[in-house]
């Protein structure tokens, strides 16, 4: 942020001033109140009222001081196809819960699909995300990139494969079809990448091929202690899983101490020998992590999209998201489906923020960070755009605070944001 910032005379564009009690940014930048001047969705001044002062042009003034305003969010990892399943009861192991989701989606119709993601793009809407890394499930991705692109979201579409058995062979098929072409270049807008379901339903073979095809990549990694025990030695309830779907022939190769260890042994396996040219991972939740694994973690090309709300439905507690950040891991927030929130009107990381200032104390500047900036970093995107530094900015939007007016206590607040500026669609 600027403390002297000066309006460029030479726009056609009237400026709009926004008053809020306080005023927060991906970068660590606070100011109680705060005003912020934008000018055609581009910062052109961000500080204190007296750094400010009164602008030289007739400007138009937006009232939001009873309000906390920040940059539009960031959901690095959600499933917007899950929108409208009815929601699955708590199951008493995961991969029940999994079971579950797998009958609902084989239920679905490509049009109930479509309304669904549908629905979730609304949702991310009402918590004033502007970027998302949507994980498409069956029939989901052409709905997905339509309806993302329709809102003018930034980010990546991630195709979701269980490349797993007798699927194998069509998948890595399909991985030699994709071409970073087809996934689209880094300018603004939503782009196509691809996601291998997890260690446990994807063979390594299919992970192998995803990070050569030069594509954005995700995946589910050490989202609990059965998934360990599968990659160590093929057994637990992941392989009766993998049965009861038609996915076990035998062909799966264990031996991994930890899932971090199976995916650096996979980097190994598709390096172009190159370290500049590694692709990197965007891997979810990571609720199972050691210390050996975290050290391994630190010097790896992936960042961690942990989701509270999710690891908290599931009784994952002590995730190491701070330990991690401490080792230089890039670490930001996504809320997994709308199967595991309380809040049925948005899907917002906004409220997972909120959680972690509230269980945890997280600083505000560290809970904005992970939920702006680093999500940011992880979709490729270019984080400037979610600090208020002067320039060009992904949305812009204010929180209501009610009782709860410092920007220490905003984990107590519960209101779902406004729109101050929407992002342009590129």
């Amino acid at each position: 942020m600027s403390n002297t910032p000066k309006i460029q005379d030479d726009s056609v564009v009237a400026p709009v001033a926004v008053r809020a009690a306080w005023l927060a940014d991906g970068s660590g930048a606070c100011f109680a109140p705060g005003v912020l001047v934008l000018r055609g969705g581009a910062v052109v001044a961000a500080g204190s009222p007296e750094s400010i002062g009164v602008p030289g042009e007739a400007v138009t003034w937006v009232d939001a001081s009873d309000s906390a305003v920040m940059p539009a969010l960031v959901n690095a990892h959600t499933h917007l196809d899950l929108t409208l399943v009815p929601r699955i009861p708590e199951p008493e192991h995961f991969f029940q819960w999994l079971g579950g989701v797998r009958s609902a989606r084989l239920s679905m119709s490509a049009d109930d699909v479509r309304q669904s993601v549908i629905a979730g793009v609304q949702r991310l809407d009402a918590g004033g995300v502007a970027a998302v890394g949507d994980i498409a499930g069956t029939h989901a991705l052409q709905a997905s990139l339509v309806a993302c692109a329709d809102l003018g979201l930034d980010g990546c579409v991630f195709e979701e494969v269980f490349g797993m058995g007798p699927r194998v062979p069509a998948c890595l098929a399909a991985m030699e079809a994709m071409t970073p072409a087809a996934a689209g270049g880094h300018a603004r807008g939503i782009r196509r990448g691809v996601q291998p379901h997890a260690p446990y339903s994807s063979d390594r073979r299919v992970f192998e091929a995803a990070l050569r095809a030069g594509v954005p990549v995700s995946t589910h990694l050490a989202e609990s202690v059965d998934e360990r025990r599968f990659l160590a030695d093929g057994s637990g309830p992941f392989r009766d899983l993998l049965q009861s779907f038609g996915l076990w022939d035998g062909t799966f190769s264990a031996g991994a101490r930890h899932p971090i260890d199976w995916m650096a042994e996979r980097f190994r396996a598709a390096s172009t020998g190159s370290a500049a040219r590694r692709p990197r991972v965007l891997c979810a939740h990571l609720n199972d992590i050691d210390d050996q694994a975290l050290a391994l973690l630190a010097t790896l090309p992936i960042d961690v999209a942990y989701c509270p709300r999710a690891s908290e439905f599931f009784g994952h507690a002590g995730h190491r998201y701070r330990a991690m950040r401490a080792a230089g891991v890039n670490v930001c927030l996504g809320t997994d489906s709308a199967l595991n929130l309380d809040t049925p009107d948005r899907i917002t990381t906004l409220d997972d923020l909120r959680l972690l200032m509230r269980r945890d104390q997280l600083p505000l500047s560290d809970a904005l960070e992970m939920a702006t900036v680093a999500g940011a970093r992880a979709l490729g995107l270019d984080s400037a755009r979610w600090d208020f530094s002067l320039g060009p900015v992904a949305g812009v939007i204010a929180v209501q605070l009610g009782e709860h007016r410092a920007p220490a206590d905003f984990g107590k607040t519960s209101t779902a944001p406004r729109w101050i500026c929407r992002p342009a669609k590129p």
